[in-house]
């Protein structure tokens, strides 16, 4: 039986609409350079951490399906080293889309790590943790898409969204395992097929926007945000940390949102109102 290996995570759209693709890469080009471009829209994907691409008589091995090709790496970091640094690195333009996932065909040879981590980054120097497989990864392809993750909501519109997926421990310890679960081998291969990111596009839901609405300051510096709109009803406001952990929830009559208690950072304010749903990006100082 085929198995699909899914991580649904914490997010929200502001409606309904069937996804779109975003990016997308299927790795079938002959050379490695060339399968390094996206079939579909733009981006980069790139390897990480030292590992090398993995050929054989100058090409990738198969993907999925058969007939086409997938991106091999092998060379990962020695048992016991450098976890959460090896694997593929993808960066995409997310600006005016919301609820992004990410899909993706995974497959090792049976001495590479089973382990692997999805984290994203808006700056590419901060790294945050999705999740990960669970140990899941084995040399095959079962399905098609065999891992879906749905990305937090401050992974939205950005201009440079980074998402990589990579080797490490298994947890609470300082050791790699295998997908056979014999030795593990720094010579073990990584396969990845079919790469997919996709979102709903903001553009469509304009006509759901709050009319009018106005928010400020933005940045806060004084622990106080104000929302006024044109209709000047009562809003329900909820605010939602970088990992998507709610961390405010109100209802505002008064404009006036206290803010003070939040830390130093980057959030995401969700706003509704008679019906109608915003979101911005919020930034406390």
């Amino acid at each position: 039986m085929k198995k699909l290996y899914t991580l649904l995570f914490f997010s929200f759209a502001l409606t309904v609409n069937a996804q779109t693709v975003i990016s997308q890469w299927d790795f079938d080009a002959a050379t490695p350079a060339a399968a390094m471009l996206p079939t579909t829209g733009s981006g980069t994907f790139t390897t990480i951490g030292g590992v090398e691409e993995n050929l054989t008589s100058g090409v990738m091995p198969a993907g999925n399906p058969s007939t086409g090709k997938a991106f091999s790496v092998k060379t990962f970091p020695a048992q016991g080293t450098a976890s959460r640094t090896a694997g593929f690195q993808f960066t995409v333009n997310t600006e005016n889309y919301t609820g992004i996932t990410v899909s993706f065909d995974p497959r090792s040879s049976n001495t590479g790590s089973k382990w692997q981590q999805y984290e994203y980054s808006t700056d590419g120097t901060t790294w945050n943790i999705i999740g990960n497989n669970a140990g899941a990864l084995v040399n095959a392809f079962t399905a098609t898409p065999m891992v879906t993750v749905t990305l937090p909501v401050a992974a939205e519109n950005q201009a440079n969204l980074v998402f990589r997926i990579v080797s490490v421990f298994v947890p609470s310890t300082s050791a790699y395992d295998s997908v056979a679960g014999g030795t593990y081998a720094e010579g073990g291969a990584w396969r990845i097929d079919n790469a997919t990111f996709s979102g709903t596009s903001s553009l469509s839901v304009k006509k759901n926007a709050i009319s009018g609405l106005n928010i400020y300051p933005n940045p806060v510096t004084n622990g106080n945000l104000y929302i006024s709109s044109d209709r000047n009803e009562t809003k329900a406001v909820t605010i939602f940390d970088v990992l998507g952990k709610q961390v405010l929830k109100a209802n505002v009559s008064n404009q006036v949102v206290n803010v003070s208690n939040l830390s130093k950072g980057v959030y995401i304010l969700k706003i509704t109102e008679a019906g109608q749903t915003a979101s911005r990006k919020l930034v406390i100082n």
